[in-house]
């Protein structure tokens, strides 16, 4: 064990030092000087993994990502007025934790992906009264079925919903696909988006460094809308999110699987509420998340999601903001589905307790613990502990 940690460490190295350099090289930017035309932003996020009990493997393991950010104001740099282009830029490594260690199907880690590296978005974004178009490259998680309070967890299941990552190709981390996004805002309280996307945005093989997307009618579309009615509670929002989706290309009937469907579709809807909030200090607040989904069964493995936690905020009563949450995501597997797997159960259950705590102005530190019921919906794998330390160090200019 302390040979693989000190391997772990020297893994690390790279890593340590690139923060640092990057740190110390940007001046602490005051905040009336952030009005610029280019904006910079970079971060590291590191997860220690240890599969405790049950799973594939008790493997001890680091992952980790990088990802640097630019932006460019059009109309700050005198081009024209309400334009913005967008580039982020990724890199990933370590093992698949998920896949090898643990055996679940919703992916403990959202950081999860692998040994890749790669530009993750670019696009141009343009303000038009209340509208707001976009096009380029996008991931479709940062507009869409996305939770205010579920974002403080860890497991992927709380970033998009199984019904969409499991059973269409969509584009969302690592690898982001071109598309084109309009979204209109009714005083800040009414939100409609709808998004078009390359039906696949392939893999790190097909589509080396995210510089090579091949769209065809043989890929189709993924088509997304959604709407948002938005609330704010001593400062903190309340929101309701209904949306669904529609995927042109063929899919495979599993009660027939000589068969294809054209098309599939889901709905969503995700509800943000915030059930207490301190006047005297607004960070302080106590806020609920939910989130559901529903797929045809009969061509897709996760026919419905349900999920939901509570989010605790201001826990310490510092300067310093800090979470405390705790959720449950339930990802069902459709029958159809289970009588071509023989080997899986109904669904996968997965419970996650974290903390969140920022020092140091730049710095976060989040221990983590999940119990995996039925993992990968598998009759083969036994439930699974596992315990998770997350570091993230971010810098803005």
């Amino acid at each position: 064990m302390f040979e693989e940690f000190l391997l772990i460490i020297f893994q690390m190295r790279i890593i340590i030092c690139f923060f640092y350099v990057v740190l110390f090289s940007y001046p602490v930017v005051a905040q009336e000087e952030k009005e610029k035309w280019f904006g910079f932003e970079t971060s590291v996020t590191g997860d220690f993994y240890k599969t405790l009990d049950g799973g594939i493997s008790n493997d001890y393991v680091y992952l980790g990502m990088e990802d640097v950010m630019l932006s460019f104001d059009l109309e700050k740099m005198g081009l024209w007025k309400g334009g913005e282009v967008f580039v982020q830029g990724l890199n990933t490594h370590g093992r698949l934790p998920s896949e090898e260690l643990t055996g679940d199907m919703q992916v403990v880690s959202n950081i999860e992906s692998g040994d890749y590296t790669g530009v993750y978005q670019y696009f141009l974004s343009q303000n038009i009264g209340d509208w707001t178009f976009l096009i380029g490259q996008h991931d479709l998680n940062s507009e869409f079925v996305g939770t205010e309070y579920g974002g403080t967890f860890v497991n992927s299941s709380f970033g998009v919903s199984p019904t969409i990552s499991l059973n269409v190709p969509v584009s969302i981390y690592p690898i982001a696909a071109l598309a084109f996004v309009a979204k209109y805002d009714f005083q800040e309280k009414y939100c409609f988006k709808l998004g078009v996307y390359d039906g696949d945005p392939g893999d790190s093989e097909s589509n080396r460094y995210n510089l090579q997307p091949n769209i065809s009618d043989q890929e189709g579309a993924l088509i997304i809308s959604e709407f948002e009615r938005s609330l704010s509670f001593n400062g903190n929002p309340d929101k309701v999110k209904l949306g669904g989706y529609y995927h042109t290309n063929k899919f495979i009937d599993y009660t027939d699987t000589l068969e294809k469907v054209d098309g599939n579709f889901g709905l969503y809807s995700i509800i943000d509420f915030v059930l207490w909030s301190s006047f005297a200090k607004p960070d302080r607040y106590f806020g609920l998340f939910a989130q559901g989904g529903l797929a045809p069964s009969n061509i897709n493995q996760v026919n419905y999601y349900v999920g939901g936690g509570i989010h605790m905020n201001g826990i310490l009563n510092t300067s310093k903001p800090d979470a405390l949450g705790l959720a449950f995501a339930y990802a069902n597997v459709s029958k159809p589905y289970r009588k071509l797997n023989t080997d899986m159960t109904q669904g996968e259950l997965v419970l996650e307790l974290t903390y969140k705590l920022e020092f140091l102005d730049r710095y976060f530190l989040q221990p983590n613990i999940q119990y995996i019921m039925n993992p990968g919906a598998s009759s083969t794998i036994h439930d699974a502990l596992v315990a998770l330390l997350r570091f993230n160090i971010y810098l803005n200019y």
